[in-house]
């Protein structure tokens, strides 16, 4: 797993993970953009462990700047071998899931998940090869 800052792409922090090191996404690497909290970029769960949440946009030819459809993960901060994911909404436009998370601001991973949930009613599109 490795994160890092990409200022050309308007500062967001990026998370990717090689698909032999991803355990619940299907077998898929991942090469995301983190979501942010209330503070720093770590969501704590109901036992205080930190989680990043990433927007992971599917393939596609034609994408263009955060117009893209794509998935909301919750990727644990192991500094382990294995990232373990749980997806938190999938089928989701970038921008929509970016807005939710500047207007909620969620604070733990559990709220996050509600976000996440929200942003899938509101922004859900058909499946177009994910993976």
């Amino acid at each position: 797993m490795r994160w890092d800052e990409d200022s050309e792409d308007r500062g967001r922090v990026k998370f990717a993970a090689a698909a032999g090191a991803v355990e619940g996404y299907g077998g898929r690497a991942l090469n995301g953009r983190a979501l942010h909290p209330a503070a720093g970029y770590l969501f704590p769960d109901q036992d205080g462990e930190g989680w990043w949440v990433i927007f992971q946009p599917w393939p596609s030819p034609g994408a263009h700047g955060n117009k893209v459809p794509g998935d909301i993960l919750a990727c644990n901060d192991s500094y382990g071998d294995m990232v373990h994911v749980v997806v938190l909404a999938a089928g989701v436009w970038e921008d929509d899931a970016e807005a939710a998370f500047r207007t909620k601001v969620p604070s733990s991973l559990a709220d996050a998940a509600r976000v996440a949930a929200g942003v899938a009613h509101i922004s859900r599109r058909e499946p177009m090869g994910a993976g």
